[in-house]
């Protein structure tokens, strides 16, 4: 298919990996978009590949993993322990030839130097030669590394793709000179959520010209859930991270005398407490961790609701999934969620952090299988102002008027 916009674009989109999440999955779909569209679409990992990568190359899309592990500087500007007092030994003829635990940090530290500065390297050298009109990067560890070696590899247009809550990331002078990199390396801003336009416009000082909000973009399956089913069975479809409030969401069902299933589908950091707590609050029953699937949209239609109980977002996709298989949510009031879900129409909002009106949401509508049939409908609806089609379109419309 030929752009009815121009030319063809060559187009690279990067990401820190190719592991199962919102960010990754939403990068898949703009790349099948953009590609259906004729444009010619390369994605590049910087650190890690992942199940995401197989369905890329079954696209058609070539895929790149630089495996950049970053710049720990441990071994040289850490001080090295004390080593516990020793009785003196004894002399010995000949001096050992083994070197030091300082002397092998440091070796060890400069190799890892050495490896993460040849991986950037080699990242520069592959986006001079594959010369992109544009290179969209992903969060924060991409919009910092890949655009300022996009802008020195002469890449016209360069997409900071600012979107949700990030991982804990560096602070201090590093924070700001990585900072000042990406801004200045940055021609566009592209955003999924309002709230972090807002940001952009306001402390960060971006012009408005070079801020653009596109929501996520999700496909309505063909058939609804049955929200209405009995007993109706719950799932959070969330990586095992802090912010994501599933801590919340154990709490809230452990406040109910009649608690209904509910799948937690996701991995991360989170896993090993989340057991421990489920078991403490004697939930295990009630609560299942089901780990990471590769695409969680085929899960939906076996539930009634759905839960997403994170303490920051922007415009969560598993949301948007959710809705658009016709179930009835329920929210935490943060990022953009009160804009796409309106209280009471198409799902319940509830405060952050707030176990206790988290319950009161969940006993809800578990209880009433006309208000989850009601609010599903609503919510499917409501999905349909976010579609992949839409959100690929606004896409390349950005990428060609930063061409001009």
């Amino acid at each position: 298919m030929r752009p009815a916009g121009g030319r063809p674009l060559r187009i690279v989109l990067s990401v820190g990996s190719l592991n199962v999440g919102g960010t990754e999955t939403q990068l898949v779909k703009l790349a099948r978009g953009l590609r259906e569209r004729g444009h010619d679409v390369h994605v590049v990992a910087l650190c890690r590949g992942g199940p995401l990568e197989a369905d890329l190359r079954a696209l058609g899309v070539p895929t790149r993993v630089f495996s950049f592990g970053g710049f720990r500087r441990d071994g040289w500007d850490r001080p090295s322990p004390r080593p516990p007092a020793r009785p003196p030994a004894r002399p010995s003829a000949r001096p050992s030839a083994r070197p030091s635990g300082a002397v092998r940090r440091r070796v060890q530290a400069t190799r890892r130097l050495l490896h993460a500065t040849g991986r950037l390297l080699a990242l520069w050298w592959h986006l001079r030669t594959l010369k992109p009109d544009v290179c969209h990067a992903f969060l924060f560890t991409c919009c910092t590394r890949v655009l300022p070696l996009a802008w020195a590899a002469g890449v016209p247009v360069r997409v900071n793709g600012r979107r949700g809550a990030s991982p804990p990331t560096p602070t201090g002078l590093v924070r700001r000179v990585l900072d000042t990199a990406s801004r200045r390396s940055s021609s566009q801003y592209v955003t999924n959520c309002h709230g972090i336009a807002r940001e952009l416009l306001g402390p960060d000082g971006v012009p408005a010209d070079r801020v653009e909000v596109i929501p996520n973009g999700v496909e309505l399956p063909a058939e609804p859930a049955d929200a209405a089913r009995c007993p109706p069975t719950g799932i959070v479809v969330a990586n095992l991270i802090a912010y994501k409030g599933h801590a919340d969401i154990v709490e809230a069902l452990a406040l109910l005398p009649d608690p209904p299933r509910v799948r937690f589908v996701g991995d991360g950091p989170e896993r090993e407490r989340l057991g421990a707590l489920v078991e403490a609050r004697g939930l295990r029953h009630v609560v299942e961790l089901a780990g990471a699937v590769p695409d969680s949209r085929t899960l939906l239609p076996g539930h009634q609701f759905a839960v997403l109980a994170s303490h920051a977002e922007g415009l969560p996709n598993a949301v948007l999934e959710a809705m658009a298989a016709g179930l009835p949510v329920i929210v935490t009031a943060v990022g953009d969620l009160p804009e796409i879900v309106t209280d009471g129409r198409d799902g319940l909002l509830v405060p952050p952090r707030d176990a206790a009106a988290l319950a009161a949401a969940i006993g809800r509508v578990a209880a009433d299988p006309e208000l989850r049939a009601a609010l599903g409908a609503a919510a499917r609806r409501t999905a349909r102002r976010y579609g992949v089609r839409e959100c690929v379109a606004r896409h390349e419309a950005v990428y060609r008027a930063r061409l001009r």
